[in-house]
């Protein structure tokens, strides 16, 4: 069924979402990745990958969960061997990192903290590059402000950046002023839509939308991807066949 959609829409890259192994190590198997192997030398398709980050904490402060959660990061990679992996995307801190640190109110308690998180995130970005090449390995931003302090030693391990312009669009930044600072290092982009209300309207921010249900310029973005001669991976990262067929529509209209 996946070659089926791969066919029809005309696809040319694919992420596989290592989350399933992590949490079904008894169906995506090693087996299931030789199949996948075998499928991209059938079809001919670009493959990323992207690492656990659900119920992974590579930020831990606590040592036993963030040894826990990179053994989870470097199980996928070796999983994956026998694919042609583009880039690999990985989240350095987990899901409870961003409100943890947006609790704490107390200025020098909140820099204590997120000083000790982002080394441990250096730690397992370090631990990351000494088994896949650094320029494959894609940070990516998320909808926390934690990146900037991540930069450093991004850069230091000379690892590259996945571009996700919905995270972008949660905290009120511009996915084009992103791609300019950082576009010598951006190999992978994640794109999809994304709502916020203006403030003082009530409703839930969202992201994850299909192309055009949202407020993201994505004409104007895809023009300077043109203009920059981008040509890494761009994955559309929506929820639903229905929305990737939707996305794939506007995107053509576009182009």
């Amino acid at each position: 069924a996946a070659s089926d959609v791969y066919k029809r829409q005309g696809l040319q890259a694919v992420e596989l979402t290592l989350d399933l192994h992590a949490i079904y190590p008894q169906i995506f198997d090693a087996g299931f990745y030789a199949s996948v192997a075998d499928l991209q030398q059938e079809l001919g398709f670009t493959c990323t990958v992207h690492l656990p980050f659900l119920w992974v904490e590579p930020a831990s402060l606590n040592e036993a969960i963030r040894q826990a959660s990179l053994g989870s990061l470097r199980q996928a990679i070796e999983i994956t061997r026998a694919i042609d992996i583009h880039t690999y995307v990985v989240h350095l801190w987990g899901l409870a990192t961003g409100p943890i640190v947006s609790q704490l109110h107390d200025p020098m308690q909140h820099q204590v903290v997120v000083e000790v998180l982002m080394g441990q995130a250096r730690r397992t970005l370090a631990a990351l590059c000494e088994v896949i090449d650094a320029a494959d390995l894609c940070v990516e931003n998320l909808e926390d402000a934690l990146f900037d302090l991540a930069l450093p030693f991004i850069e230091e391990q000379d690892a590259s950046i996945c571009l996700d312009v919905g995270h972008l669009a949660l905290q009120g930044q511009s996915e084009l002023s992103f791609l300019e600072q950082h576009r010598d290092r951006i190999r992978e982009i994640h794109l999809h839509d994304a709502l916020v209300p203006p403030a003082g309207r009530q409703g839930r921010a969202r992201d994850h939308l299909a192309l055009g249900q949202g407020e993201i310029d994505v004409p104007a973005f895809l023009h300077r991807l043109v203009e920059l001669d981008f040509d890494g991976a761009i994955i559309l990262e929506v929820n639903s066949q229905t929305d990737l067929e939707q996305s794939l529509d506007h995107l053509r209209s576009y182009l």
